[in-house]
Order: C-alpha cells, then sequence, then structure tokens
C-alpha cells in the first residue's frame, strides 16, 4: 500500500488487522483455513476496498460507500465470533482482533455519522 494511503488512519488500521489476520489463519486446522479462514480475508479486503472507494468519491456519494464498507465489516465481525466459538483461535488473539476491530469500528461508525449530515 502506497505510504500516502497509510496515513490515514482507518487505512493503517485496516491494513494492520488484514496483516494479523493472514499470520493467524494460517495457523487455523485444515478445515477451517479454506473455507472460513478465506472468507475472513476477502471480507477484510472487501471492507479495505469500500473505504478505498468512498474516499475517492465525491462527498454526496460517500454514504452509500461507507455504508458497505459498514456492512462488510460487520459480516466479517461475525465470522470472526465463530473462530471465537468453535475455539480455533486462542482467547488471546481473539482478544487483540476484537481490540483492532472496536477501533476500526469506532472509526468508521463516526465516519459513517458524518456522511449522513452531507
Amino acid at each position: 500500500m502506497p505510504q500516502a494511503d497509510l496515513d490515514k488512519p482507518i487505512y493503517l488500521a485496516l491494513y494492520k488487522l488484514i496483516l494479523y489476520l493472514y499470520t493467524t489463519i494460517k495457523h487455523f486446522p485444515k478445515e477451517y483455513k479454506y473455507t472460513l479462514g478465506e472468507d475472513i480475508l476477502g471480507l477484510a479486503w472487501k471492507t479495505l476496498d469500500w473505504v478505498i472507494l468512498a474516499n475517492t468519491v465525491e462527498n454526496v456519494e460517500k454514504k452509500k460507500y461507507i455504508g458497505k464498507a459498514v456492512s462488510c465489516f460487520n459480516s466479517l465481525k461475525y465470522r470472526l465470533r465463530v473462530t471465537n466459538d468453535c475455539k480455533i483461535l486462542s482467547h488471546k488473539k481473539y482478544s487483540h482482533i476484537i481490540k483492532q476491530s472496536a477501533e476500526i469500528e469506532k472509526m468508521l461508525g463516526g465516519w459513517f455519522s458524518w456522511s449522513k449530515r452531507l
């Protein structure tokens, strides 16, 4: 990712989450790695893609794309919860992901609230 993009907090937070997910998912049991694991990575990338797109459109269009990023991220959080409930992730790793997710969720929520006022 270009350095200029990493200067934006939401980009950096999503980028760090994606990196952490890659290092974590490679240790998933085989029966989850290529199903749930790939789904999680796909949703994380889609969320980042929607954020990038939202940042490039006119302000009046931002709400739609930020909403898609929020929706994608919510789907991602539920997949991550399944990994915890199925005991695929250690409590420590899941806690770390939840902490990162809360930060991202706060940023997305603030951005979405701002976009509603446009």
